[in-house]
C-alpha cells in the first residue's frame, strides 16, 4: 500500500519511513533558516472507573450518591422494625391494661424484669362536690350571698375563700340568678384555692356547683355564711372518699388505699390511673406510638427510594432490575391492609396511622407479625434495600456510560489511536505514517 506517493517497498520497517521523513523535514527547515513552533496540546487525562474504559458524567455521580443514601436509609428504617433487632420498636415494651375502663398503667420494662399483675379496684378515690338547687336562670334574685369556703387538706392545713355578690351589679341593675351564680363562681376560680366552681346550666335552669380540687377523704371544705336563695350549697352532694384496691402477683394479694387515684405498682416500676370498679390485667404491651412513628418512617424510606428509582431508569438497566425488586413481594394486599398501608399505582406506598393504632390494639399479634415477623414487611425491605446496595455500580450506570464512551471514541486521541491498534501492526504504521505526512504537507 502506498501512502502520499511512496511505495511501501521502499520502507524496511515503518522506524526507517519514520525516521525519513524526519529528515526531510529537518533539511527542509534548515533551508529557510527558520524554525517554526507549534504549541503542543496537553492530552487530556482520561478518568477510569476499576480500570475499565470510560467515564461517568456529573450526573451519573451523583445519581450514584443519591443511590447509596437512599438504599441506606431504608435499610435503617428496615431494622428499626425487625423483630430480630433486640433495641428497636418491635421489641420496645410499654405496661398495657386488660381494661382501659378500669385503670390505665404506664412504665418502660426489660423483657426481664417483666411482672404480670392484676389489680382489683374496688372504689376510686374522689373528691367532695357540692351542689345547690337549681333555680331558673332568667329569673331575678332578690338577695345578694356573702359566704366564705373553708377547705381541710389531708396534710392538715387550712385555707378559706371569701365570696360577696351584691343582688344589684355595678349599674344598679338587678342581677338574674345565671349572673348572680356566674360572678361567684369567678370570685372562687380567681382565689385559687382548694376549691373550683362551675355554673351547672339545664333546661333553662342553674346551679352552683363547688367541688374540691384534692380527692381523697382527708381533703374536705364546708360553707358558712349566706348563700341568697340558692339553698342546699352548703350540703354534700358526694363525699370525698379514698381509693381502694387490691393488687395480686405471684397468687398472693394485698390490699391498698390511696388518696389519688394515680398509684404506684410493683414498687414503683409501675404507675397506674384508676378508672373505675371491676378488674384488670396489668403485663407488658408493645409500644404502640412507636410502631406507629416507626412504621411512618419506613414507609418515607420507601418511597423516596421508589421515587429516586422511577427518574432514573434511564440511567442503565440495574435501576429498573432494582426498582422491579422493591415493588415485587413487598407484602401481600391484603397484609398490607392490615398494617394501615394501600399500595399506589407509582408503587409507592400510602399509611393510615389510624388503620394501624386500631389494628395494634384488636390484632396486636398479627400485625405485629405482618410488620415484624420474619418474613414480614421490615424484614423483606431490610433484604431488598441490601441486595441493593451490592449492585454493581456499572450496571446502574451502563446506560450513562455507554453514551460518555461513545463521545470519547470520537474525541479522545487515545481511543481513537485504539480503533487503529486493534486492527494490527498494519493499521496502527498507516495511522502514524498518515500522521507524519499531515504534518509534512502543513
Amino acid at each position: 500500500m502506498a501512502v502520499g506517493g511512496i511505495s511501501s517497498s521502499y520502507m524496511n520497517s515503518y522506524m526507517n519511513y519514520s525516521s525519513t521523513i524526519n529528515q526531510l523535514r529537518l533539511q527542509q527547515a534548515l533551508q529557510r533558516n527558520q524554525i517554526n513552533h507549534q504549541k503542543v496540546q496537553p492530552v487530556p487525562r482520561v478518568s477510569s472507573y476499576n480500570g475499565s474504559r470510560g467515564t461517568y458524567s456529573a450526573s451519573g455521580m451523583s445519581f450514584l450518591k443519591d443511590y447509596n443514601s437512599s438504599m441506606s436509609d431504608l435499610m435503617q428504617s428496615a431494622n428499626t422494625l425487625r423483630g430480630s433487632n433486640s433495641s428497636g420498636a418491635a421489641n420496645a415494651l410499654v405496661m398495657g391494661s386488660t381494661d382501659e375502663s378500669v385503670l390505665t398503667a404506664e412504665g418502660r420494662y426489660s423483657a426481664a424484669a417483666v411482672k404480670d399483675l392484676t389489680v382489683d379496684v374496688k372504689q376510686v378515690a374522689k373528691a367532695q362536690m357540692n351542689q345547690s338547687e337549681s333555680l331558673s336562670a332568667s329569673s331575678r334574685v332578690t338577695s345578694g350571698m356573702d359566704f366564705t369556703i373553708q377547705s381541710q387538706k389531708a396534710s392538715g392545713g387550712v385555707s378559706s375563700i371569701n365570696v360577696s355578690v351584691d343582688a344589684k351589679n355595678e349599674k344598679g341593675i338587678t342581677r338574674t340568678n345565671k349572673e348572680m351564680l356566674t360572678e361567684a363562681a369567678r370570685q372562687i376560680n380567681q382565689a385559687k384555692g382548694d376549691v373550683q366552681a362551675s355554673v351547672v346550666e339545664k333546661d333553662g335552669k342553674v346551679a352552683l356547683q363547688l367541688t374540691g380540687k384534692n380527692t381523697g377523704a382527708g381533703n374536705t371544705f364546708s360553707l358558712s355564711g349566706s348563700t341568697g336563695e340558692f339553698k342546699g350549697l352548703s350540703e354534700t352532694s358526694q363525699a370525698a372518699q379514698d381509693a381502694r384496691y387490691s393488687v395480686s402477683r405471684y397468687g398472693y394479694t394485698q390490699d391498698y388505699t390511696s388518696s389519688d387515684n394515680k398509684v404506684s405498682l410493683d414498687y414503683g416500676r409501675v404507675s397506674a390511673t384508676l378508672k373505675g370498679e371491676g378488674k384488670a390485667a396489668i403485663s407488658p404491651q408493645a409500644d404502640s406510638d412507636k410502631i406507629i412513628s416507626a412504621v411512618e418512617d419506613l414507609v418515607k424510606s420507601y418511597n423516596n427510594a421508589i421515587e429516586l428509582l422511577g427518574r432514573n431508569t434511564d440511567k442503565g438497566p440495574g435501576v429498573t432490575n432494582q426498582l422491579r425488586n422493591l415493588v415485587r413481594g413487598i407484602g401481600s394486599t391484603q397484609s398490607l391492609e392490615k398494617a394501615g398501608i394501600t399500595r399506589n399505582d407509582d408503587g409507592t406506598l400510602s399509611l393510615d396511622k389510624e388503620v394501624l393504632a386500631k389494628n395494634l390494639k384488636k390484632e396486636p399479634g398479627l400485625v405485629n407479625d405482618i410488620i415484624s415477623g420474619q418474613n414480614g414487611l421490615a424484614q423483606t425491605a431490610y433484604n431488598k434495600a441490601g441486595s441493593g446496595l451490592q449492585t454493581n455500580s456499572a450496571s446502574l450506570l451502563q446506560y450513562d456510560l455507554n453514551q460518555k464512551t461513545s463521545s470519547l471514541m470520537m474525541t479522545d486521541n487515545y481511543h481513537f489511536l485504539n480503533s487503529f491498534s486493534r486492527a494490527g501492526a498494519h493499521n496502527l504504521s498507516n495511522y502514524m505514517a498518515l500522521g507524519l505526512m499531515m504534518d509534512y504537507l502543513v
